[in-house]
């Protein structure tokens, strides 16, 4: 678990984003963070030799590398070369299947010693047999997303996994001028309802999850329009925040709303976590509680002065 040490120095949540799976995810760091974790355990150790230390240690940390590149958020695997986040899109970021698997073979493991390494083995082979099943369902999901929305030819088109279910997925594609997206589920149960009611307590979130996610041939496609270029636009991309988030977006989504006085407001969101279940959670103005959205919003002044910026709260 050491790569996720890098929240210790995140600092607010722009900083999180700038940080986070960066160079502890770093495949061409890990021999060196490795070696050092190695001394380390030679000093708590010392009847091990520093090679097996080190194996330890690398294999460690390739594991957490490697899984966290198979789910949606964008892992910098190659920092300090390329700051650019790779994703396989299979499993959910937080997936209580896959934390699930390892977790009761190592509680098994220690309950029953003497069995200890065959349980390891079968737990160990649950776990990559559920990580094929996602991929399999992952490319299944691409394939009917396709065939949905038909994306023009080189589009940059993806299917994000979601909570609770590796079959629910959110399709996104980009188009010339606006970005496509869909929530369906291509499981056997899919369920889905015409009109789904985000949940007003946050106990609710798993009753009416379902509801959001109809079979493919009832999904419906939304479309959400690119902003053209302005002068509100150019001000508040060259904030390093702005910067920042667009940095780490996959599918960046700007809007622009300009005043009869020529203030405006900018937004920028991600439309992987478009979900109303994704994001921190919090109190509103009304004190119910709420998915605090993941919009990063500047407001100018009709000059182009900045003057206001942050993350917007509130609830959606």
């Amino acid at each position: 678990m050491l790569p996720d040490l890098d929240f210790l120095w995140a600092g607010d949540r722009i900083g999180y984003l700038r940080t986070h799976r960066g160079w502890t995810h770093s495949f061409v760091l890990l021999p060196v963070v490795s070696f050092g974790l190695a001394l380390l355990g030679r000093w708590l150790w010392r009847e091990k030799r520093l090679s097996e230390l080190w194996l330890l240690c690398a294999v460690g940390q390739a594991s957490h590398i490697l899984f966290d590149w198979m789910t949606s958020y964008g892992t910098m695997l190659l920092v300090p070369f390329t700051r650019a986040r790779y994703s396989l899109d299979w499993v959910f970021i937080l997936d209580p299947f896959f934390t699930g698997i390892p977790t009761v073979t190592l509680i098994g493991a220690l309950v029953f010693r003497a069995r200890a390494r065959w349980l390891c083995v079968a737990g160990a082979a649950l776990l990559l047999g559920y990580i094929g099943f996602c991929a399999a369902v992952h490319a299944r999901a691409l394939a009917v997303w396709k065939e949905l929305d038909r994306p023009p030819p080189g589009a940059q088109v993806a299917v994000v996994p979601q909570f609770l279910s590796p079959f629910r997925w959110l399709g996104i594609a980009e188009h010339e001028t606006e970005v496509h997206t869909a929530f369906f589920d291509v499981g056997p149960f899919a369920k889905g309802i015409d009109d789904p009611k985000p949940p007003e307590r946050i106990w609710d979130v798993l009753r009416v999850l379902p509801d959001f996610y109809p079979p493919p041939e009832r999904a419906r496609v939304r479309s959400f329009p690119r902003a053209s270029g302005s002068a509100a636009r150019e001000a508040a991309r060259r904030l390093p925040e702005v910067r920042t988030f667009t940095e780490f977006a996959r599918f960046p989504l700007e809007t622009v709303v300009i005043s009869r006085y020529g203030s405006a407001e900018y937004s920028i969101q991600d439309l992987r976590f478009l979900p109303f279940f994704a994001g921190p959670w919090g109190r509103d103005e009304s004190g119910r509680m709420g998915r605090q959205p993941f919009v990063y919003r500047v407001l100018l002044e009709a000059s182009g002065r900045v003057v206001g910026r942050g993350f917007v709260s509130g609830r959606l």
